[in-house]
């Protein structure tokens, strides 16, 4: 039911107790063009009428009724769970009556007599409209709490479908890796005797050998996709410079894009959730941007509203923002494999890693142009410490990572390690720090 001040209403129900009969009388002429006017001259006579059919919309009682005062009669109401919501207006000659004894007793209103009309249809006007717009309250009150115990439901529903979803993408995708591994390998095998093969039976072979592999790079990933609305969370403060740093130390120097790093401030998520967006975002970057000459990707942030947004930019090829809703699904792809290798499931394990964290993602494009992937992570504590380097000493050591030293030779067992998740995984602090910049320092040489 809607409330609407201007919609017709019936006309309202008003009983009118009063031991002096002109009161009565002249309460009927003054309200009765407006209102359905009941009378009672006795508070018993009183109590019986507000109890039946059509039950009155307000009650103006007067201080004094013939076998009960105006108090008990407001006491009797209240008690009657049937009337107990009925406002009660006490009216009088100031002398004979107390109102604010009233008042204290429950009544909405005190009038002093003798009253005119126009006080008279004011003050019931108001207290009527007052008793219409609560019980249209309280039915809205009603409908939202049932509307929320029936989302609850459909929340706990989807809950659980959710995740009996994810238990059997994992049963089902362990359960396959096994054969199709078996039969990629065995394949694979036979290659190496497709000498023995005709052309087209060497043909065909290849054919199951990429459909095969490419297959069981498909069930990894809805393994992954399954995973990450499974794993559990360890949220603590973690330094966005470093989990770069780690990114860009394994995705190495095989990439020619010049990558410019903004200060990036601390954030409340999963250390091992959070790398994974940013290895899946940060490789897109590198690997749609490839193409070009001058390849460029940006990593920025910026804090509001104790969250964090990181944005990561490339003027790779781009994509068409009429296709952007198909972006985060499972298994979309905007490109062709051929052009660019990949199942299309990393974005849609962003999406879910970043949710599960209590953030968004979002993205915009021009083809040909810049495209930028944007999701939110809570900002960490300020009075919050994380354990191992500095966070500004961490970001000039992602930076130097960016500027992409030439690679170690292969066979140069004396060399130092040459990813930060190699040095990180056992040192930390300043003596982790120093072992980067040692590390890039003798890279550079």
């Amino acid at each position: 039911m809607n409330y609407d001040v201007n919609a017709p209403r019936p006309r309202a129900v008003v009983l009118v107790v009063d031991r002096s009969v002109e009161d009565l009388e002249a309460a009927r002429e003054h309200l009765g063009s407006a209102c359905i006017v009941l009378t009672a001259t006795s508070g018993r006579r009183a109590l019986d009428i507000a109890a039946q059919e059509p039950r009155p919309d307000l009650v103006l009682l007067g201080c004094l009724a013939q076998d009960q005062d105006g108090p008990a009669v407001l006491a009797g109401l209240r008690r009657d769970t049937r009337t107990a919501g009925v406002p009660v207006i006490v009216s009088g000659p100031q002398a004979e009556c107390d109102g604010l004894a009233c008042l204290v007793e429950g009544a909405a209103d005190f009038i002093p007599k003798p009253w005119t009309a126009q006080v008279l249809r004011a003050r019931l006007r108001n207290h009527i409209e007052l008793r219409r717009m609560r019980e249209e309250l309280n039915h809205r009150n009603c409908a939202l709490h049932q509307e929320f115990e029936r989302r609850l439901q459909m929340e706990s529903t989807l809950h659980t479908s959710t995740a009996d979803l994810d238990t059997f993408g994992v049963r089902l995708s362990r359960e396959l890796i096994t054969p199709v591994s078996a039969v990629s390998a065995f394949a694979g095998s036979l290659l190496a005797e497709q000498a023995a093969l005709s052309v087209k039976g060497r043909h065909r072979l290849e054919r199951i050998v990429a459909a095969s592999r490419r297959l069981s790079r498909t069930m990894d990933d809805a393994l992954r996709y399954s995973l990450a609305g499974q794993s559990e969370m360890r949220i603590r403060r973690v330094e966005l410079s470093a989990v770069v740093a780690d990114v860009l130390a394994e995705i190495g120097p095989e990439s020619s894009a010049r990558i410019a790093i903004d200060p990036l401030p601390p954030v409340r998520a999963d250390s091992t959730m959070l790398r994974e967006v940013l290895a899946s975002l940060v490789g897109n970057a590198v690997k749609f941007s490839g193409g070009r000459a001058d390849a460029q990707v940006q990593i920025r942030s910026r804090t509001a509203a104790g969250l964090v947004e990181v944005s990561v930019r490339d003027n790779g090829v781009g994509f068409d923002m009429a296709y952007r809703d198909k972006l985060f699904g499972l298994f979309q792809r905007l490109h062709a494999e051929s052009e660019f290798p990949g199942t299309g499931a990393g974005l849609a394990i962003v999406k879910r890693l970043v949710l599960r964290q209590g953030g968004t993602v979002s993205a915009d494009s021009v083809p040909g142009g810049w495209t930028t992937f944007r999701f939110t992570i809570p900002a960490a504590h300020p009075d919050q410490r994380s354990a191992g380097a500095d966070g500004a000493a961490v970001h000039r050591a992602a930076t130097g990572w960016a500027a992409r030293a030439d690679r170690r030779p292969p066979d140069d067992a004396t060399a130092p390690p040459r990813t930060a998740s190699e040095i990180l995984a056992h040192r930390s602090g300043a003596a982790g720090l120093h072992a980067i910049q040692t590390t890039m320092a003798a890279r550079r040489q």
